[in-house]
């Protein structure tokens, strides 16, 4: 007997080939148009989307089971006792459609719950079918429902938008699954706006086997009255492998709404019925009065069931497991009580079933499920090949076989469309180029001078303004931070300033340079990228709006996120080229402590200054080497005098010039450094200015010196040449517009065929491909 896996190579390995000859046959159903039957298209169009959905499940190697059941049927309490942990919400008031999933966790470092929210089109959407719903035919009891959804959204709509704001939704990993259930049980019903918002929740456990990747999906929406939530429930019935249908125990009929479900899922697969993979949970199975009461109600569910092994109808009594277990929450407690339990499924002859139904599950999964997959490929794959002799029955007598010999014949772009290009090209070429010099370069005329463009000009702005968020938003700048690493390793009553001084610009130093790391060159890359898209544009608008222009040009039929992250990464290797030394002059040391990384770094230091773009004289001529060495900006021949009103004037409340003159001429003289600072309001505010002139320097010497506005011109002239290159090196672009051509995929394209000439092509082409549908049919099996 075959194991899972190795059935699950076997159909992927058919379904692949059925794949190429449904590929091929809608090639050719595009080619005959109304040489095909429409009902042959149809049924074509209807089982070429089921392949697709059976292919991605068996790439995914995942088992998929639908837990469905009217609302309160008890869906939420069943999982609950699945995993022995009363986590999803099932209490008595009524919790909003939202999409469920559990999935299985192969380690307890793997288990999550993820929220994802409702956009504001979608909560619009989901207002106006409310709505819509109210005008039609409904129960009082779906009436209120909806009436009160719709209400309690307007009510908190300002709410339920700022939770749709977040686009990536909300995360919380766990260890115990204990972690998260206030957070679950407020989302869900607690919090109301939230609940409104919430359009699925995922939840990754080891409470499922994690040696399977499992997936069950709590499927709600189908008696809602809103067309979002059974379009919701339709789709993930359409992609299940097994469904668990919770069904009261009271309730032995199947409603309306429970008939389109089930019909949902026999629809998908014809050649498997519902009956060869669901589930019957027949759910508060310890509510019937006695054991002749329980087999009269249990024999009205199997009349409904005929086909389903008994194994697979299991009573179950999900919250008198949860009290067994001792995890019921406090709702399910008022409403159960745990000796009244015991005795009445005592008195009834049964058990609360979960054992029996994860046995159940279980031996479906490791056992029943492969002759269920192997049904429903051999379905797939007999649908397709029968469709594909039909239509080789249809097309083979009217387009016949060409001889081998009439192959290469009749050139039908041969020299005169070489000379219509040649002529073509060079009109696009001097287009682009025009368009080029005065969109991109910003030139007037073909030899004046550019001018930076616009995007580039924003690119400056945009990088001023995220240095200047970083380093006002440092953590380890924030008071009380400074204090805590300041006082620690010392007493509180009297801390070490020049050991503080070390620590607090030791953490500073590793936070800027993890931020510089992380955090800056996306602005800067996305600048760059619009001006590449608009190249790209170009292009394709010069080359007739052909397909395949944009995806050539930049590489993206392989994956044009690699060339993003190629420019990103060189704007990182410029920034990190002289951000480094930077932040090393002015954060890595103590005033003090900085003679020799003066020496050191003597060369990153007059590059800095050289570059320097501000408007104080002072920075770029000599007064960074000053600054780093007595903590002082100004020009080395300046005099004590000078240098004493600078200091006066830079540190308010700072002493007298007569008092400062003495000092600094001797730290101009080298003959002493200057005072250390002698407590934390000292060390602080040397840091804080050591902070602002990074800054500076960062905006007005470190942008010029890694030269991102040159590595843009250059990376924009790259795109420019490889446009021309292609074509005047390669000869890529004519091969593309031939193509197009050829196979009339472009009408924009100024150049046409003789119809008979084409009537030859196709022909010719229809013929072939009839030749490969035959041999690929006859290769699937």
């Amino acid at each position: 007997m075959t194991t899972w896996l190795e059935t699950c190579q076997q159909q992927l390995l058919r379904l692949e080939k059925t794949s190429v000859l449904a590929d091929k046959l809608i090639t050719l159903a595009n080619k005959t148009g109304v040489d095909i039957p429409s009902d042959l298209l149809n049924r074509l169009n209807i089982e070429r989307p089921r392949l697709n959905r059976q292919l991605d499940r068996l790439h995914a190697n995942r088992f998929e089971v639908a837990v469905i059941g009217l609302e309160k049927a008890g869906k939420s309490a069943l999982l609950n006792a699945w995993l022995e942990q009363e986590i999803l919400p099932s209490a008595r008031e009524r919790c909003t459609f939202t999409s469920t999933e559990i999935w299985s966790a192969q380690t307890e470092q793997d288990q999550a719950l993820f929220i994802q929210y409702y956009s504001k089109e979608e909560i619009s959407k989901l207002q106006l079918q409310r709505r819509d719903a109210l005008l039609g035919t409904l129960s009082e009891r779906e009436r209120k429902e909806i009436q009160e959804d719709f209400d309690d959204t307007e009510k908190h709509l300002s709410k339920i938008l700022e939770f749709g704001k977040q686009k990536a939704g909300f995360t919380q990993k766990f260890i115990d699954i204990g972690e998260i259930s206030e957070q679950l049980q407020s989302a869900v019903f607690k919090n109301r706006a939230q609940s409104l918002a919430i359009k699925r929740i995922q939840l990754k456990t080891v409470r499922l086997r994690s040696d399977r990747d499992i997936i069950f999906h709590d499927v709600p929406g189908f008696n809602s009255g809103i067309l979002m939530h059974a379009e919701q429930a339709i789709e993930r019935l359409k992609n299940c492998d097994a469904i668990i249908y919770a069904k009261e125990m009271k309730q032995p009929s199947v409603t309306g709404p429970e008939k389109e479900m089930l019909a949902i899922a026999d629809s998908e697969d014809p050649s498997v019925k519902v009956s060869d993979k669901v589930f019957v949970v027949l759910t508060q199975a310890d509510a019937m009065d006695d054991q002749i009461d329980f087999k009269d109600t249990y024999d009205k569910h199997r009349s409904y069931w005929p086909s389903v092994p008994e194994r697979r109808m299991i009573p179950v009594c999900a919250r008198a497991h949860l009290v067994e277990f001792g995890i019921p929450s406090e709702d399910t407690l008022r409403r159960t009580k745990s000796a009244d339990d015991k005795a009445k499924m005592k008195k009834l002859g049964i058990t609360d079933g979960m054992a029996i139904l994860k046995d159940s599950i279980n031996y479906y999964i490791d056992n029943e499920r492969a002759g269920v997959l192997e049904r429903r490929c051999d379905a797939l794959v007999g649908a397709i090949r029968q469709i594909a002799n039909e239509v080789l029955f249809k097309l083979e007598p009217i387009y016949g076989v060409f001889d081998e010999t009439e192959l290469h014949e009749d050139d039908l772009l041969g020299k005169e469309f070489n000379q219509w290009w040649g002529r073509e090209w060079q009109r696009i070429k001097k287009d682009f180029d025009t368009w080029y010099a005065e969109v991109i370069q910003g030139r007037k005329e073909a030899d004046a001078a550019g001018s930076e463009h616009e995007e580039l000009i924003a690119l400056r702005a945009a990088y001023d303004e995220k240095i200047e968020a970083i380093l006002s938003n440092l953590q380890t700048a924030k008071p009380d931070e400074l204090k805590r690493i300041y006082t620690a390793g010392g007493t509180i009553s009297m801390p070490d300033p020049r050991e503080g001084n070390y620590k607090i610009r030791e953490e500073l130093f590793r936070e800027i340079q993890k931020k510089f790391e992380t955090e800056l060159t996306d602005q800067l890359a996305l600048a760059l990228q619009t001006l590449i898209d608009q190249i790209a544009r170009k292009t394709q608008t010069l080359l007739w709006e052909t397909e395949e222009v944009r995806k050539t040009l930049l590489h993206s039929d392989a994956d044009e996120a690699l060339e993003q992250a190629r420019i990103r990464n060189g704007f990182q290797v410029l920034f990190l080229r002289f951000s480094r030394g930077a932040v090393e002059a002015f954060i890595a040391k103590p005033l003090q402590a900085r003679e020799r990384l003066l020496n050191e770094r003597s060369a990153e230091i007059k590059t800095l200054e050289a570059f320097y773009q501000g408007s104080d004289k002072v920075k770029r001529e000599g007064g960074l080497t000053c600054y780093l060495r007595h903590g002082v900006w100004t020009e080395p021949a300046n005099t004590d005098a000078d240098i004493s009103r600078t200091r006066a004037q830079e540190k308010p409340g700072a002493k007298t010039p007569a008092q400062e003159a003495a000092p600094i001429k001797k730290v101009l003289e080298g003959s002493e450094k200057m005072l250390e600072p002698a407590n934390f309001e000292s060390v602080v505010e040397e840091i804080t200015g050591d902070i602002d002139a990074l800054q500076d320097y960062l905006k007005n010497s470190v942008f010029y010196a890694a030269g991102f506005i040159t590595y843009c011109n250059q990376e924009l002239e790259r795109i420019r040449n490889r446009f021309k290159e292609m074509e005047d090196n390669d000869r890529q672009w004519i091969g593309i517009i031939r193509t197009a051509v050829k196979y009339e995929r472009n009408p924009n394209i100024p150049y046409s065929i003789a119809h008979t000439r084409r009537d030859f092509r196709m022909r010719r082409e229809i013929a072939l491909e009839l030749k490969e549908v035959r041999d690929t049919c006859t290769n699937v099996f």
